[in-house]
């Protein structure tokens, strides 16, 4: 039988990625007072030892894959494209309509779901069902305890150590002081909301949507966990630029687009490697979007009660 090479050797991919990473720490070097510990440490620890872990958690839990027909180039192009066009038009620019046209709370939260749910499910979703891939199987859970429960259990725990002890969630809940009775019904409900808004709404988009494609035309997982990545973190720098620093930290007054890029690459895309050897091991949209549920958990938590407590 003859072997189709991969457009993108393994090898190619992964010194791309070391290479724009590189890149990007160097440029955040420039800036005053940046240190390159957290970027290190973020990669170190989402970037390379929890893939590690999802890897050891992971051996023979692949589904067979929610695509029922052959990948193209013709679609991984029009995916490439409308990435392109939602990092712009929707992480850029949208977010920034909503927040100067709706000023209360909950009503903004909500017009930013919908948009989410919209842009980064329907619209994908119709884009491939355009090129023969039915919802159905694009959205299909993929879920098997046998399969998947051990990653669940210990990908989702070394998550949440490590937002409890790196992140800053728990100290904005100590500045927050809230009743036990407030908690008891908001840890579930920022979960399942963190569930839809990010974990449903980034897996199919970035794993789903485009990871799938890319492992299809470049005829390797690596590969596509590598571009992917980077494609995921790049995808953030428009609303980084376009939005300002406010909403980041690490950056004083106005970011520059060359900050943008290398901030979004440096600490937002090692958290696309994790979810990109999980998707590639597991084939799982269930997996993937509780895991990342129970990762922004924890830090939205404060916010979500702040904006939900008296509603």
């Amino acid at each position: 039988m003859t072997q189709t090479r991969n457009v993108l050797s393994p090898t190619i991919a992964v010194a791309a990625y070391a290479a724009v990473y590189s890149l990007s720490l160097y440029a955040l070097s420039l800036q005053p007072g940046f240190s390159l510990i957290e970027p290190l440490f973020v990669l170190g620890v989402l970037g390379i030892a929890m893939p590690v872990l999802a890897v050891a958690l992971t051996r023979n839990a692949r589904n067979p894959g929610p695509s029922a027909r052959p990948i193209g180039t013709r679609e991984t192009l029009a995916s490439l494209g409308y990435l392109a066009l939602f990092a712009l038009f929707v992480l850029g620019f949208g977010f920034s309509v909503i927040n100067e046209a709706i000023a209360d709370e909950p009503t903004r939260s909500l017009a930013k779901l919908g948009v989410k749910l919209a842009t980064m499910v329907a619209l994908p979703v119709a884009l491939l069902a355009m090129f023969g891939h039915r919802w159905r199987d694009t959205l299909a859970p993929g879920w098997s305890w046998p399969k998947h429960g051990r990653a669940l259990i210990g990908v989702g725990l070394a998550l949440l150590a490590f937002q409890a002890v790196f992140g800053r969630g728990l100290q904005s809940l100590d500045a927050l002081q809230p009743a036990w009775s407030t908690m008891a019904w908001a840890i579930p409900a920022c979960f399942l909301l963190a569930s839809l808004e990010a974990g449903l709404c980034e897996e199919v988009l970035f794993r789903v949507f485009l990871q799938t494609r890319l492992a299809a035309f470049l005829k390797s997982e690596l590969g596509a966990i590598a571009i992917g990545s980077l494609l995921f973190g790049l995808a953030h720098a428009p609303g980084l630029y376009l939005r300002g620093a406010a909403l980041m930290e690490g950056a004083g007054g106005q970011p520059t687009l060359l900050w943008s890029l290398a901030y979004s690459i440096a600490i937002i895309s090692p958290a696309g490697i994790l979810f990109g050897v999980l998707w590639s091991r597991t084939r799982s949209l269930a997996l993937i979007v509780v895991l990342h549920g129970l990762t922004d958990t924890l830090p939205h938590l404060a916010p979500f009660i702040e904006t939900w407590a008296s509603h």
